[in-house]
């Protein structure tokens, strides 16, 4: 079989269950990652035969893809802020909004003038200057993209999951990445305290009400942890209201929070802030335009 038409056909098998543009581009990345080639090169090698093998694993590939298992997991990879990181079941796959958190974070600590971006060759294992804990850290995505960015900082990840922690720790040895990951069921007052005092908090924590589900792609719900997705119709919020009560008592005088938001909540949640003595609250628009991260600053 030529790769090209491999491509084609396996494309023309997606769009049972996606729009053309996303079969194509799901083709695309399931062919660099079947014979290894670049988008550029697998351009130019169309009319090349797969080997007996590599067609063996796109047919492999093409049944897991036809129940709607994200690709992701069906290569157990995802790109997040220039890392490639294992994902499995046990953990969201990482999205683009998420990467633009990272980023607003990166640019303020640039901006404040903290000094942890640079890493010499003689003090390599200096950190301390910002201490930095991720909630609800799953994959590890936001934790290590900002340890791998700001290198003198000093990182933490918690979750709840045993399954999900197990793939932080995977990506960080992988990685070479030093985060803290540590188990802790935030919601909990009486494990809370196992938490350092940080200067900056950050939590992409699960926000989409349960009466949401009706409208979610059928391969979200079927394979992504629904503990890292759903909360309560009635209770929305809870765990922006446990990072204020956290904050609180564990953020630094002159810390900030940044979170991630349910488009439709944001007003609610700069409210819950704003009563809960935080004067200092930002609400900004993802790249679609939806209200979807906060800034938060105690003073």
């Amino acid at each position: 079989m030529k790769t090209g038409a491999a491509e084609k056909e396996l494309a023309r098998q997606l769009e049972a269950h996606y729009d053309a543009g996303e079969s194509a581009a799901l083709a695309t990345i399931v062919l660099e990652a079947v014979t290894g080639h670049d988008r550029t090169k697998l351009r130019l090698l169309r009319d090349g035969e797969l080997s007996e093998a590599q067609v063996a694993r796109l047919g492999a590939i093409t049944a897991r893809l036809l129940l709607q298992e994200p690709v992701q997991y069906v290569l157990n990879e995802a790109p997040f802020a220039g890392l490639r990181l294992y994902v499995d079941p046990a953990v969201l796959i990482p999205r683009p909004e998420t990467e633009e958190l990272v980023e607003w974070v990166v640019s303020d600590v640039r901006a404040r003038g903290i000094d942890v971006f640079d890493k010499g060759p003689t003090d390599a294992d200096r950190t301390g200057t910002l201490k930095v804990l991720d909630v609800g850290t799953g994959s590890g995505c936001i934790a290590l993209a900002l340890k791998a960015r700001m290198p003198r900082a000093e990182v933490w990840g918690c979750d709840v999951s045993d399954e999900a922690l197990n793939v932080a720790r995977r990506n960080g040895s992988a990685l070479n990445i030093r985060v803290d990951f540590q188990g802790v069921d935030f919601l909990s007052d009486a494990q809370q305290p196992l938490l350092p005092s940080v200067d900056l908090l950050v939590s992409n924590p699960p926000y989409i009400p349960l009466k949401d589900r009706a409208t979610m792609h059928g391969n979200v719900l079927q394979w992504e942890p629904h503990t890292a997705l759903f909360v309560p119709d009635n209770n929305a919020l809870l765990f922006y209201d446990a990072i204020a009560r956290f904050c609180n008592r564990r953020l630094h005088t002159g810390g900030v929070i940044f979170l991630e938001i349910h488009e439709e909540l944001g007003a609610a949640v700069v409210d819950l802030f704003r009563g809960a003595g935080y004067a200092n609250v930002e609400l900004r628009k993802d790249m679609q335009g939806k209200d979807r991260m906060l800034r938060v600053s105690r003073t």
